[in-house]
């Protein structure tokens, strides 16, 4: 458990000094929108801003750095509480709260090719996998069928 507090530590001091930090994407959750090794910047954001589709990077209640899109918003007990959700993911996260949100995804870098994330082939996959649920099923099937080949 010290690490990932040294490592919140490193990340608050990045991101109040800066309001910004890179972090490389491990995983394939969020796949084909982020990809293992893209570089991905998120940047401060005040809980108001935020809204449906953004990508998030939190701390689970795991203890886990998390980078999932935010599907749902919801008062409870006058504070806001969010669902989200890998876009390959068939099940949501756990409903985080605004102390566990750290940055607001701005763009990624793939390959040396800066993508933002409020172009208009993000915001389609966007809308797309929040809209349409079987997506994820689609996306999770290619991936193991992918995998499977593979072996």
């Amino acid at each position: 458990m010290q690490d990932h507090k040294d490592i919140d530590q490193v990340i608050a001091l990045t991101m109040e000094k800066r309001g910004w930090i890179d972090l490389p994407a491990q995983g394939m959750s969020m796949y084909p929108f982020i990809k293992k090794g893209d570089i991905c910047r998120f940047i401060r954001v005040e809980a108001s801003r935020l809204k449906k589709g953004d990508i998030l990077l939190f701390r689970a209640g795991h203890g886990h750095l998390i980078a999932h899109r935010l599907s749902r918003i919801v008062m409870n007990n006058q504070q806001p509480h969010y669902l989200c959700k890998g876009d390959t993911n068939v099940t949501y996260d756990e409903w985080i709260s605004q102390d566990q949100i750290i940055g607001r995804l701005i763009w990624k870098n793939r390959n040396g090719r800066l993508i933002q994330f409020t172009n208009l082939a993000s915001s389609t996959w966007g809308w797309a996998i929040l809209t349409l649920p079987q997506l994820s099923r689609l996306v999770q099937f290619y991936l193991v069928r992918s995998k499977l080949a593979k072996s």
